[in-house]
């Protein structure tokens, strides 16, 4: 697989862009090779955000990548729903734009944290959380961001042992991550 020229990032808020630029970084992606689309400024549902510019993100993408190494990387919380439900919705979406859905051989990397990012981070730390409870306003989670991505990262190598406490959703996401690497 050729070196990725471009990572689009398509994220709800900060702590979700922070984990995920980290750990981008890890991933030997440099700054310049990375995208971030905008994020909302506070007001309202950052999910709808997503959901709202997740078809021109993947239209971007396409467009980019019919030319040049590109992965779009979207991370959308769950919040109160099934990450799968969610999924489904941004599937929809591509549908309801009258675009393609996604096919397995793009690069197009969904990440949806099961109720919010700070259940992942929390988790990723080793605290232990479930997946139903609300920890956006726990105690100290943004100075737990760049740990959280360096653990994220170890789980991501190959024959890394999840260890049981890793939450569902993050299981889930992490052969998503995988698609990411970096192979030159």
């Amino acid at each position: 697989m050729a070196r990725v020229s471009q990572v689009i990032v398509l994220v709800e808020d900060e702590r979700q862009q922070r984990l995920i630029r980290r750990l981008l970084r890890l991933l030997r992606y440099r700054d310049h090779d990375l995208r971030f689309e905008p994020i909302p400024n506070g007001q309202g549902s950052g999910e709808a955000w997503v959901r709202e510019r997740y078809s021109g993100a993947v239209a971007t993408y396409r467009e980019r990548a019919a030319r040049a190494e590109t992965s779009l990387v979207v991370v959308i919380d769950a919040d109160t729903e099934d990450a799968r439900h969610r999924t489904r919705q941004l599937a929809d979406r591509l549908v309801g734009e009258g675009l393609p859905p996604c096919a397995n051989e793009e690069r197009i990397v969904h990440l949806v944290p099961k109720r919010n990012i700070e259940t992942w981070i929390l988790n990723l730390n080793g605290q232990p959380v479930d997946e139903e409870r609300d920890f956006r306003h726990a105690h100290g989670v943004d100075d737990l961001i760049d740990s959280a991505a360096q653990v994220l990262f170890e789980w991501t190598r190959p024959n890394a042992e999840i260890p049981q406490h890793c939450v569902p959703s993050l299981q889930a996401a992490i052969p998503e991550i995988r698609r990411l690497e970096y192979r030159t």
